[in-house]
This record gives structure tokens, sequence and C-alpha cells, in this order.
């Protein structure tokens, strides 16, 4: 990945150490907690999409690379889990008749 940013590059240098050090349910249930650069995510498509070229786009074997890489994520998955706070607010609003929109505006806390 070429990229040519010092404040990405600084935010994946953050991010990486937190990410590894969180747990696989850690990440399926608070995720929404760490909010990573999406570089990372694009990061790692690339990479499949990269076994999926290499692999003369065979299906089967990059889904055995992706399923293998994500074994831990995939296995904590499910239909059931709870969505972000975001999400859980705006269906209890709509939910509870509301018809106007919900504004959002980003407060930063200093502690």
């Amino acid at each position: 990945m070429l990229y040519n940013s010092m404040e990405l590059s600084a935010a994946i240098d953050r991010y990486v150490p937190i990410l590894q050090e969180a747990t696989p349910s850690e990440i399926i249930h608070q995720g929404w907690k760490y909010d990573p650069p999406k570089a990372l995510s694009d990061i790692f498509e690339s990479i499949i999409g990269a076994v999926l070229v290499d692999s003369n786009y065979d299906y089967d074997k990059t889904a055995m690379v992706a399923g293998y890489v994500m074994k831990d994520i995939l296995e904590i998955l499910s239909p059931s889990l709870a969505k972000d706070p975001v999400s859980e607010l705006c269906e209890w609003i709509s939910g509870s008749g509301c018809r106007r929109n919900a504004e959002f505006r980003s407060v930063v806390c200093y502690q």
C-alpha cells in the first residue's frame, strides 16, 4: 500500500498494537469503541484480493485462506449480535414513533 500521509501512518502505528491486544470477543462486541483508520480494513481487503488473483481466481482457496485468517472472529459472529450504540439509538428513536431526524455531533471530552 502506497500512502504519503504522516497522520495516517501515525494512526495506523497507534491502532495496530491496540487491536493486537484486543481479544476477538472484544473486537466483535465492542469494535465500535476502537474506530481504527479505514486504511487497515483496506489493507486486509487488498491482501485477500491478492490471494484471489494469485490463486487464479479460485474462490474456494481464497475462502479457505480468509476463513483461516478470520477463524477467531468468525467463531463469535452471529446474526443475534447487538448493534453499536448509535444504531441501537436510531432504531429505538424510529420505533418510538419519532419522525424527526436525529442529529449527532462529535464531542471531545477532556479528562
